[in-house]
């Protein structure tokens, strides 16, 4: 087989792989700001598992209270001021009625579902139904300006 054959027969098949590869990096949930997006928090609950769900820049992020970043299917939220662990909380950002993402209402200090009306406070438990339980929490973690949630 020539070069030039070669290169023809591969570049159908490389090009559908690249544009899969594409198709699937360009779906995946990619929230991140620092107040308008949605989500939960807390910062002592079952995360369990150890491995890294979300890392944050607290030098560039999350740098007023009440400011939160929602991403990867985390929610963050700086609840008081300093770098410490006790400053933040993290949850799961699905509304664990029906898996819908939860927007942080700074105003209110809580988190609301819109899908059915679920609203939880800032320590994830339920406050208004039909949610039954509360958001799932995850740990956070703090070294020097980087905060970690597992």
């Amino acid at each position: 087989m020539e070069r030039k054959e070669f290169l023809s027969k591969i570049s159908g098949g490389l090009a559908f792989t690249c544009v899969a590869c594409m198709m699937a990096a360009c779906s995946k949930d990619d929230n991140t700001g620092s107040g308008n997006n949605t989500g939960g928090g807390n910062n002592t609950g079952g995360g369990g598992t150890g491995s890294t769900l979300l890392t944050i820049n607290l030098t560039t992020q999350l740098l007023a209270i009440d400011d939160f970043i929602s991403d990867k299917g985390i929610i963050v939220v700086r609840k008081a001021a300093g770098n410490v662990v006790s400053s933040f909380v993290a949850f799961v950002n699905a509304c664990p009625h029906q898996g819908i993402a939860v927007t942080f209402r700074k105003g209110s200090n809580d988190f609301h579902c819109s899908a059915h009306g679920s609203t939880f406070s800032i320590t994830g438990a339920v406050t208004v139904s039909p949610a039954t339980s509360g958001l799932s929490a995850r740990t956070v973690e703090i070294s020097g300006t980087t905060l970690t949630v597992k």
